[in-house]
Protein backbone atom coordinates (compact mmCIF):
# COMPACT_ATOMS: atom_id res chain seq x y z
CA UNK A 1 0.00 0.00 0.00
CA UNK A 2 2.98 2.31 0.59
CA UNK A 3 3.27 3.03 -3.16
CA UNK A 4 -0.42 3.94 -3.67
CA UNK A 5 -0.15 7.66 -3.05
CA UNK A 6 -2.34 10.55 -4.15
CA UNK A 7 -0.65 13.93 -3.84
CA UNK A 8 -2.61 17.07 -2.98
CA UNK A 9 -1.47 20.42 -4.35
CA UNK A 10 0.13 22.87 -1.96
CA UNK A 11 -2.66 25.42 -2.27
CA UNK A 12 -5.20 22.97 -0.84
CA UNK A 13 -3.30 20.60 1.44
CA UNK A 14 -2.89 22.84 4.50
CA UNK A 15 -6.58 23.73 4.55
CA UNK A 16 -7.55 20.06 4.17
CA UNK A 17 -5.22 19.01 6.99
CA UNK A 18 -6.53 21.80 9.23
CA UNK A 19 -10.26 21.29 8.64
CA UNK A 20 -10.21 17.50 8.24
CA UNK A 21 -13.22 17.48 5.99
CA UNK A 22 -13.67 13.91 4.69
CA UNK A 23 -14.23 14.96 1.07
CA UNK A 24 -11.26 15.90 -1.12
CA UNK A 25 -12.38 17.10 -4.55
CA UNK A 26 -10.73 16.50 -7.91
CA UNK A 27 -9.40 20.05 -8.14
CA UNK A 28 -7.15 19.46 -5.14
CA UNK A 29 -5.44 16.40 -6.62
CA UNK A 30 -2.03 16.91 -8.26
CA UNK A 31 -0.62 13.42 -8.84
CA UNK A 32 -1.91 9.85 -8.56
CA UNK A 33 0.38 6.81 -8.40
CA UNK A 34 -0.10 4.38 -11.28
CA UNK A 35 -1.14 1.49 -9.03
CA UNK A 36 -4.01 3.37 -7.31
CA UNK A 37 -7.03 1.26 -8.21
CA UNK A 38 -10.56 2.73 -8.37
CA UNK A 39 -12.42 1.99 -5.14
CA UNK A 40 -9.23 1.14 -3.25
CA UNK A 41 -7.74 2.79 -0.16
CA UNK A 42 -4.77 5.07 -0.89
CA UNK A 43 -2.38 7.20 1.11
CA UNK A 44 -2.90 10.95 0.82
CA UNK A 45 0.14 13.22 0.94
CA UNK A 46 1.07 16.84 0.47
CA UNK A 47 3.64 17.94 -2.11
CA UNK A 48 6.53 17.50 0.36
CA UNK A 49 5.68 13.81 0.67
CA UNK A 50 4.11 14.12 4.12
CA UNK A 51 1.36 11.46 4.29
CA UNK A 52 -1.56 12.76 6.35
CA UNK A 53 -4.58 10.53 5.63
CA UNK A 54 -5.92 7.33 4.13
CA UNK A 55 -8.87 7.58 1.78
CA UNK A 56 -11.09 5.73 -0.68
CA UNK A 57 -10.16 6.71 -4.24
CA UNK A 58 -12.43 7.09 -7.27
CA UNK A 59 -10.91 8.69 -10.40
CA UNK A 60 -14.26 9.44 -12.05
CA UNK A 61 -16.03 11.02 -9.08
CA UNK A 62 -15.98 14.76 -8.40
CA UNK A 63 -15.23 13.75 -4.83
CA UNK A 64 -11.93 12.14 -5.76
CA UNK A 65 -10.99 11.05 -2.23
CA UNK A 66 -13.13 10.18 0.78
CA UNK A 67 -11.07 10.07 3.96
CA UNK A 68 -11.37 6.99 6.15
CA UNK A 69 -8.58 7.75 8.62
CA UNK A 70 -6.41 10.73 9.50
CA UNK A 71 -3.85 8.33 11.00
CA UNK A 72 -1.58 7.18 8.14
CA UNK A 73 0.39 4.61 10.17
CA UNK A 74 -2.60 2.44 11.11
CA UNK A 75 -3.27 -0.64 9.06
CA UNK A 76 -6.74 -0.57 7.54
CA UNK A 77 -7.82 -4.13 6.88
CA UNK A 78 -10.68 -6.47 7.72
CA UNK A 79 -9.73 -6.47 11.38
CA UNK A 80 -9.73 -2.64 11.44
CA UNK A 81 -13.13 -2.43 9.80
CA UNK A 82 -14.57 -5.07 12.12
CA UNK A 83 -13.34 -3.30 15.27
CA UNK A 84 -14.46 0.07 13.93
CA UNK A 85 -18.00 -1.07 13.15
CA UNK A 86 -18.31 -2.88 16.48
CA UNK A 87 -17.14 0.18 18.45
CA UNK A 88 -19.52 2.50 16.62
CA UNK A 89 -22.45 0.12 17.15
CA UNK A 90 -21.71 -0.21 20.86
CA UNK A 91 -21.49 3.57 21.29
CA UNK A 92 -24.75 4.14 19.43
CA UNK A 93 -26.57 1.54 21.50
CA UNK A 94 -25.27 3.28 24.61
CA UNK A 95 -26.37 6.80 23.61
CA UNK A 96 -29.74 5.49 22.39
CA UNK A 97 -30.28 3.67 25.69
CA UNK A 98 -30.90 0.32 23.99
CA UNK A 99 -27.75 -1.54 24.99
CA UNK A 100 -29.59 -3.95 27.28
CA UNK A 101 -32.52 -4.65 24.98
CA UNK A 102 -32.85 -8.14 23.48
CA UNK A 103 -30.99 -8.32 20.18
CA UNK A 104 -34.21 -8.81 18.20
CA UNK A 105 -35.59 -5.49 19.48
CA UNK A 106 -32.74 -3.15 18.60
CA UNK A 107 -33.56 -0.76 15.74
CA UNK A 108 -31.05 1.88 14.67
CA UNK A 109 -28.59 3.06 12.02
CA UNK A 110 -25.42 1.14 12.75
CA UNK A 111 -23.24 2.91 10.17
CA UNK A 112 -23.92 6.28 8.58
CA UNK A 113 -21.37 6.54 5.75
CA UNK A 114 -18.82 9.38 6.02
CA UNK A 115 -20.30 10.45 9.35
CA UNK A 116 -18.94 7.18 10.71
CA UNK A 117 -15.75 7.22 8.59
CA UNK A 118 -16.97 4.55 6.17
CA UNK A 119 -17.62 6.37 2.86
CA UNK A 120 -20.93 5.48 1.24
CA UNK A 121 -21.75 2.59 3.58
CA UNK A 122 -25.18 2.56 5.23
CA UNK A 123 -26.10 -0.23 7.64
CA UNK A 124 -29.56 -0.11 9.20
CA UNK A 125 -30.72 -2.59 11.78
CA UNK A 126 -34.26 -3.83 12.41
CA UNK A 127 -33.78 -6.37 15.17
CA UNK A 128 -31.91 -9.24 13.49
CA UNK A 129 -32.70 -8.01 9.98
CA UNK A 130 -29.91 -5.83 8.56
CA UNK A 131 -30.20 -3.62 5.48
CA UNK A 132 -27.12 -2.31 3.68
CA UNK A 133 -26.96 0.45 1.13
CA UNK A 134 -23.75 0.91 -0.87
CA UNK A 135 -23.54 4.43 -2.26
CA UNK A 136 -19.89 4.66 -3.36
CA UNK A 137 -17.47 2.59 -5.42
CA UNK A 138 -15.47 1.85 -2.26
CA UNK A 139 -18.54 0.56 -0.43
CA UNK A 140 -19.68 -1.43 -3.45
CA UNK A 141 -16.32 -3.15 -3.99
CA UNK A 142 -16.30 -4.33 -0.38
CA UNK A 143 -19.82 -5.80 -0.36
CA UNK A 144 -18.64 -9.27 0.72
CA UNK A 145 -16.50 -7.77 3.49
CA UNK A 146 -19.47 -5.92 5.00
CA UNK A 147 -21.57 -9.10 4.93
CA UNK A 148 -18.83 -11.09 6.67
CA UNK A 149 -18.40 -8.42 9.36
CA UNK A 150 -22.13 -8.09 10.04
CA UNK A 151 -22.39 -11.88 10.36
CA UNK A 152 -19.40 -11.99 12.69
CA UNK A 153 -20.50 -9.17 15.02
CA UNK A 154 -24.30 -9.41 15.05
CA UNK A 155 -25.24 -12.95 13.99
CA UNK A 156 -28.13 -11.64 11.84
CA UNK A 157 -30.99 -13.68 10.46
CA UNK A 158 -31.09 -11.58 7.29
CA UNK A 159 -28.84 -9.18 5.41
CA UNK A 160 -30.62 -7.37 2.58
CA UNK A 161 -29.07 -4.97 0.10
CA UNK A 162 -31.01 -1.91 -1.00
CA UNK A 163 -28.65 0.07 -3.20
CA UNK A 164 -31.33 1.53 -5.45
CA UNK A 165 -30.12 5.13 -5.09
CA UNK A 166 -29.30 7.60 -7.87
CA UNK A 167 -26.17 8.89 -6.10
CA UNK A 168 -24.38 5.70 -7.22
CA UNK A 169 -24.32 7.02 -10.79
CA UNK A 170 -21.98 9.84 -9.74
CA UNK A 171 -19.56 7.10 -8.67
CA UNK A 172 -19.76 5.32 -12.03
CA UNK A 173 -22.11 2.67 -10.65
CA UNK A 174 -25.02 2.29 -13.06
CA UNK A 175 -26.53 -0.82 -11.53
CA UNK A 176 -28.97 -0.46 -8.60
CA UNK A 177 -28.71 -3.85 -6.88
CA UNK A 178 -31.27 -5.01 -4.34
CA UNK A 179 -31.86 -8.39 -2.78
CA UNK A 180 -30.83 -10.97 -0.21
CA UNK A 181 -27.14 -11.18 0.73
CA UNK A 182 -27.66 -13.58 3.63
CA UNK A 183 -30.60 -15.54 5.06
CA UNK A 184 -34.19 -15.24 3.90
CA UNK A 185 -36.43 -12.18 4.18
CA UNK A 186 -39.63 -12.97 6.13
CA UNK A 187 -42.93 -12.25 4.41
CA UNK A 188 -43.92 -9.90 7.25
CA UNK A 189 -41.47 -7.84 9.28
CA UNK A 190 -42.51 -6.07 12.47
CA UNK A 191 -40.43 -3.86 14.72
CA UNK A 192 -41.13 -2.63 18.24
CA UNK A 193 -40.77 1.09 18.97
CA UNK A 194 -41.81 2.97 22.10
CA UNK A 195 -44.49 0.42 22.89
CA UNK A 196 -45.84 0.24 19.33
CA UNK A 197 -45.74 -2.71 16.97
CA UNK A 198 -44.98 -1.44 13.47
CA UNK A 199 -44.99 -3.35 10.20
CA UNK A 200 -42.32 -2.26 7.72
CA UNK A 201 -41.62 -3.11 4.09
CA UNK A 202 -37.91 -3.49 3.45
CA UNK A 203 -38.02 -4.77 -0.12
CA UNK A 204 -40.54 -2.30 -1.58
CA UNK A 205 -40.57 0.51 0.99
CA UNK A 206 -38.78 3.87 1.00
CA UNK A 207 -35.16 4.20 2.09
CA UNK A 208 -34.24 0.97 3.91
CA UNK A 209 -37.83 0.23 4.90
CA UNK A 210 -38.48 2.69 7.72
CA UNK A 211 -37.53 6.24 8.70
CA UNK A 212 -35.19 5.53 11.61
CA UNK A 213 -33.98 9.14 11.43
CA UNK A 214 -37.39 10.46 12.56
CA UNK A 215 -37.28 8.80 15.97
CA UNK A 216 -36.88 12.11 17.82
CA UNK A 217 -39.53 13.75 15.65
CA UNK A 218 -42.11 11.09 16.51
CA UNK A 219 -41.50 11.60 20.21
CA UNK A 220 -41.79 15.39 19.96
CA UNK A 221 -45.00 15.19 17.94
CA UNK A 222 -46.52 13.08 20.69
CA UNK A 223 -45.29 15.54 23.31
CA UNK A 224 -46.70 18.68 21.66
CA UNK A 225 -49.99 17.06 20.67
CA UNK A 226 -50.46 16.06 24.29
CA UNK A 227 -49.44 19.44 25.71
CA UNK A 228 -51.77 21.38 23.42
CA UNK A 229 -54.55 18.79 23.57
CA UNK A 230 -54.70 18.30 19.79
CA UNK A 231 -57.85 16.51 18.65
CA UNK A 232 -57.78 16.94 14.85
CA UNK A 233 -54.53 16.33 12.96
CA UNK A 234 -53.58 15.89 9.31
CA UNK A 235 -50.45 13.89 8.43
CA UNK A 236 -49.19 14.55 4.89
CA UNK A 237 -46.76 12.21 3.12
CA UNK A 238 -47.60 9.83 5.95
CA UNK A 239 -45.84 6.74 4.52
CA UNK A 240 -46.38 3.79 6.92
CA UNK A 241 -48.19 5.91 9.48
CA UNK A 242 -45.88 5.93 12.49
CA UNK A 243 -46.61 9.62 13.18
CA UNK A 244 -50.29 8.67 13.38
CA UNK A 245 -49.64 6.26 16.24
CA UNK A 246 -47.81 8.82 18.37
CA UNK A 247 -50.48 11.47 17.76
CA UNK A 248 -53.25 9.01 18.59
CA UNK A 249 -51.56 8.00 21.84
CA UNK A 250 -51.28 11.70 22.70
CA UNK A 251 -55.07 11.98 22.50
CA UNK A 252 -55.85 12.99 18.91
CA UNK A 253 -59.32 11.68 18.01
CA UNK A 254 -59.42 12.53 14.29
CA UNK A 255 -56.28 11.82 12.27
CA UNK A 256 -56.19 12.09 8.48
CA UNK A 257 -53.25 10.25 6.92
CA UNK A 258 -52.61 11.43 3.35
CA UNK A 259 -50.19 9.75 0.95
CA UNK A 260 -50.23 9.12 -2.81
CA UNK A 261 -48.82 5.60 -2.45
CA UNK A 262 -51.44 2.88 -2.12
CA UNK A 263 -48.95 0.25 -0.83
CA UNK A 264 -47.73 2.64 1.87
CA UNK A 265 -51.32 3.41 2.82
CA UNK A 266 -52.09 -0.28 3.21
CA UNK A 267 -49.23 -0.50 5.69
CA UNK A 268 -50.52 2.59 7.50
CA UNK A 269 -53.96 0.96 7.83
CA UNK A 270 -52.43 -2.22 9.17
CA UNK A 271 -50.27 -0.35 11.67
CA UNK A 272 -53.29 1.59 12.90
CA UNK A 273 -55.22 -1.65 13.31
CA UNK A 274 -52.58 -3.69 15.15
CA UNK A 275 -52.04 -0.83 17.61
CA UNK A 276 -55.81 -0.45 18.21
CA UNK A 277 -56.05 3.07 16.75
CA UNK A 278 -57.94 2.28 13.54
CA UNK A 279 -61.15 4.14 14.59
CA UNK A 280 -59.15 7.35 15.00
CA UNK A 281 -57.21 7.20 11.73
CA UNK A 282 -58.56 7.78 8.22
CA UNK A 283 -56.09 6.72 5.52
CA UNK A 284 -56.53 8.70 2.30
CA UNK A 285 -54.83 8.03 -1.03
CA UNK A 286 -54.39 11.47 -2.55
CA UNK A 287 -51.94 14.11 -3.70
CA UNK A 288 -50.86 16.15 -0.69
CA UNK A 289 -51.18 19.54 -2.40
CA UNK A 290 -54.65 18.74 -3.73
CA UNK A 291 -55.94 17.50 -0.39
CA UNK A 292 -54.55 20.54 1.42
CA UNK A 293 -56.23 22.86 -1.05
CA UNK A 294 -59.58 21.15 -0.48
CA UNK A 295 -59.32 21.42 3.32
CA UNK A 296 -61.25 24.36 4.76
CA UNK A 297 -59.25 27.25 6.15
CA UNK A 298 -58.66 27.42 9.92
CA UNK A 299 -60.18 24.01 10.67
CA UNK A 300 -57.20 21.80 11.60
CA UNK A 301 -55.46 21.78 15.00
CA UNK A 302 -52.16 20.23 13.83
CA UNK A 303 -50.57 19.45 10.47
CA UNK A 304 -47.51 17.31 9.74
CA UNK A 305 -45.59 17.95 6.50
CA UNK A 306 -42.86 15.39 5.85
CA UNK A 307 -42.35 15.43 2.07
CA UNK A 308 -39.66 13.53 0.19
CA UNK A 309 -36.65 15.60 -0.77
CA UNK A 310 -37.63 18.34 -3.21
CA UNK A 311 -34.01 18.75 -4.38
CA UNK A 312 -31.29 16.21 -5.09
CA UNK A 313 -28.83 18.50 -6.83
CA UNK A 314 -27.69 22.03 -6.02
CA UNK A 315 -28.81 23.48 -9.35
CA UNK A 316 -32.46 22.86 -8.51
CA UNK A 317 -32.60 24.56 -5.11
CA UNK A 318 -34.77 27.43 -6.39
CA UNK A 319 -37.52 25.09 -7.56
CA UNK A 320 -37.37 23.23 -4.27
CA UNK A 321 -37.77 26.44 -2.30
CA UNK A 322 -40.88 27.29 -4.29
CA UNK A 323 -42.29 23.84 -3.52
CA UNK A 324 -41.71 24.30 0.20
CA UNK A 325 -43.29 27.76 0.08
CA UNK A 326 -46.44 26.51 -1.60
CA UNK A 327 -46.81 23.51 0.70
CA UNK A 328 -46.27 25.42 3.94
CA UNK A 329 -48.40 28.33 2.80
CA UNK A 330 -51.35 26.01 2.27
CA UNK A 331 -50.81 24.36 5.65
CA UNK A 332 -50.64 27.65 7.55
CA UNK A 333 -53.97 28.74 6.09
CA UNK A 334 -55.66 25.51 7.14
CA UNK A 335 -54.55 25.69 10.76
CA UNK A 336 -56.76 27.12 13.46
CA UNK A 337 -55.28 29.95 15.51
CA UNK A 338 -53.18 28.25 18.17
CA UNK A 339 -52.62 25.25 15.88
CA UNK A 340 -49.33 23.44 15.34
CA UNK A 341 -47.35 22.92 12.15
CA UNK A 342 -44.70 20.18 12.18
CA UNK A 343 -42.76 20.81 8.98
CA UNK A 344 -39.70 18.93 7.73
CA UNK A 345 -37.05 19.19 5.04
CA UNK A 346 -34.82 16.20 4.24
CA UNK A 347 -32.30 17.68 1.82
CA UNK A 348 -28.73 18.60 2.72
CA UNK A 349 -28.88 21.28 0.01
CA UNK A 350 -31.48 23.22 2.02
CA UNK A 351 -29.74 24.87 4.96
CA UNK A 352 -31.42 25.88 8.19
CA UNK A 353 -31.18 29.52 7.12
CA UNK A 354 -32.73 28.68 3.76
CA UNK A 355 -35.65 26.89 5.35
CA UNK A 356 -36.25 29.61 7.93
CA UNK A 357 -36.40 32.18 5.11
CA UNK A 358 -38.92 29.99 3.30
CA UNK A 359 -41.08 29.74 6.40
CA UNK A 360 -40.80 33.48 7.11
CA UNK A 361 -41.77 34.38 3.53
CA UNK A 362 -44.60 31.84 3.63
CA UNK A 363 -46.02 33.27 6.84
CA UNK A 364 -45.75 36.79 5.44
CA UNK A 365 -47.56 35.92 2.21
CA UNK A 366 -50.20 33.94 4.10
CA UNK A 367 -50.84 36.82 6.48
CA UNK A 368 -50.23 34.59 9.50
CA UNK A 369 -48.39 35.30 12.73
CA UNK A 370 -46.20 32.26 13.32
CA UNK A 371 -43.88 31.46 16.22
CA UNK A 372 -41.06 28.89 16.37
CA UNK A 373 -41.74 26.51 19.25
CA UNK A 374 -38.93 24.03 18.69
CA UNK A 375 -36.42 22.69 16.17
CA UNK A 376 -36.07 18.93 15.75
CA UNK A 377 -33.03 17.12 14.39
CA UNK A 378 -32.22 13.55 13.54
CA UNK A 379 -32.01 10.66 15.96
CA UNK A 380 -28.53 10.41 17.59
CA UNK A 381 -27.64 7.34 15.51
CA UNK A 382 -27.67 9.67 12.47
CA UNK A 383 -25.40 12.29 14.03
CA UNK A 384 -22.59 13.81 11.97
CA UNK A 385 -19.23 15.42 12.82
CA UNK A 386 -18.98 19.19 13.22
CA UNK A 387 -16.57 19.29 10.28
CA UNK A 388 -19.01 17.44 7.99
CA UNK A 389 -22.21 19.50 7.79
CA UNK A 390 -23.13 17.68 4.56
CA UNK A 391 -24.09 14.75 6.75
CA UNK A 392 -26.85 16.82 8.29
CA UNK A 393 -29.83 16.62 5.97
CA UNK A 394 -32.98 16.45 8.10
CA UNK A 395 -34.50 19.41 9.89
CA UNK A 396 -37.84 19.68 11.59
CA UNK A 397 -39.61 22.81 12.81
CA UNK A 398 -42.47 22.97 15.29
CA UNK A 399 -44.43 26.15 14.59
CA UNK A 400 -47.51 27.61 16.22
CA UNK A 401 -49.99 29.77 14.38
CA UNK A 402 -50.86 32.66 16.68
CA UNK A 403 -53.31 34.34 14.33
Amino acid sequence: MERKIVTINAARSQKIIKNRHPWIFSGAVKNVSSDAEPGSIVLVADETGNVFAQAAYNPISGIRLRVISWKPPEKIDENWFSKHIKNIAENKEHILGIKNLPENKKNYRVIYAESDNLPGLIIDRYGLVFVVQLQTLFADKNRDLWVDIIKKIFNPKVIYEKSDVEVRKKEGLNKMPTGILHGALPENIFIEEDGFKIKIDIAAGQKTGYFLDLDMARKRIEHWCKVLDVRYLQNYFGYTGSFNLYAARAGAEKIEHIDSSQPANELAKENAKINNFAPKISVITADAFSHLEKTENETVEAIILDPPSFVKERAKIKNAMEGYKRLNSLAMKKLKPGGLLFTFSCSSYITEDDFQKVLFQTASVSGCEIKIIEKIGVSPDHSCPLNFPEGRYLQGWVLQKIS
